[in-house]
């Protein structure tokens, strides 16, 4: 009998530990389902871009669940960012784009504080960009800020450093050796190519003068207020400016209803990060289903 119960106890925990990851999953996809059948507003889903970005990834997954959902009308990015790796914020950019080939619905951005460098990058890709007059934009531009020389350092402990590499420009990022001119030249090439598509990818989205970049972008940081004189911004304001842009481009014409993807923190979070779109598709389909059968079975009074 103790074997037995012992054993009980033991699946029990395994199976409540199978099931704790997927409890913020299903109680989203139940409350988005309840809204669906009860809740006559219209559906905007918001993703908030936050920080440095050095992974496109997630935001890339929020960007194809809310622009893939039917019932969502707009969508809104409430960015607080200083910047990105260049890679990160132009694949977001691109796939912003993309999308917005793919499932045509307004897209906008929301800043409050900071919008620069990649944050900004990612902004330039939406239809309309609001921010307060106060808040930092720009800081087009690109930089290797992680460049490092200690060679002099380490020598003044008497640190003999031997590094063994193939090809003529691989240690062109080692701390511990004298950067050539050649080696210098190589990285500033790559620098200008990056800087050049990202003034070129904003100003094909913003409409803006590829001959007046200087003005615009170069590294420089404006406020709001001088964002929105060059063309960086389109409006300033804060979140209810937000909500009536969305409101024109979407045709809403009641209140809005948020729909935010709900975050998985934690050890579980970790552990089930690149399942997590299966896990929406495959509960909501089953949630609807369940929907559908109780709406036949029983008509509105199961609701």
């Amino acid at each position: 009998m103790a074997f037995g119960s012992s054993l009980k106890s033991t699946f029990s925990f395994i199976l409540l530990l199978l099931i704790l990851p997927l409890l913020p999953t299903i109680t989203q996809n139940i409350r988005n389902l309840y809204h669906h059948h009860i809740d006559p507003r219209d559906a905007v889903g918001v993703i908030h871009v936050k920080g440095v970005i050095y992974d496109a990834a997630p935001y890339i997954k929020q960007l194809y669940k809310h622009f893939k959902n039917n019932e969502i009308k707009a969508i809104l990015l409430k960015i607080e960012s200083p910047g990105s790796a260049s890679g990160s914020a132009q694949a977001i950019y691109q796939e912003i784009l993309t999308l917005k080939g793919l499932y045509p619905k307004p897209i906008i951005s929301l800043v409050e504080n900071i919008c620069a460098s990649g944050g900004y990058y990612i902004a330039s890709a939406t239809d309309h960009i609001i921010c307060s007059g106060s808040a930092i934009v720009g800081s087009i531009g690109a930089t290797l800020s992680w460049l490092f020389q200690l060679k002099e350092f380490i020598e003044q402990f008497k640190v003999k450093y031997i590094p063994l590499s193939a090809g003529k420009y691989k240690l062109a990022t080692d701390p511990f050796t004298d950067m050539t001119p050649e080696m210098k030249a190589l990285l500033q090439s790559m620098l200008d190519d990056t800087y050049d598509q990202f003034v070129h990818d904003v100003a094909t989205q913003r409409k803006l003068s590829l001959s007046q970049s200087s003005v615009w972008a170069d590294g420089k940081i404006f406020n709001g207020r001088q964002a929105l004189k060059l063309g960086l911004v389109d409006q300033l304001g804060s979140l209810s400016a937000a909500v009536s842009a969305l409101k024109e481009r979407a045709l809403i014409q009641g209140e809005i209803r948020w729909i935010k993807t709900p975050e998985r923190k934690g050890l579980f979070g970790m552990l089930n990060a690149d399942s997590e779109g299966e896990d929406d598709i495959a509960l909501t389909r089953l949630l609807n289903r369940a929907c559908t059968y109780l709406e036949n079975r029983y008509g509105n009074k199961a609701l």
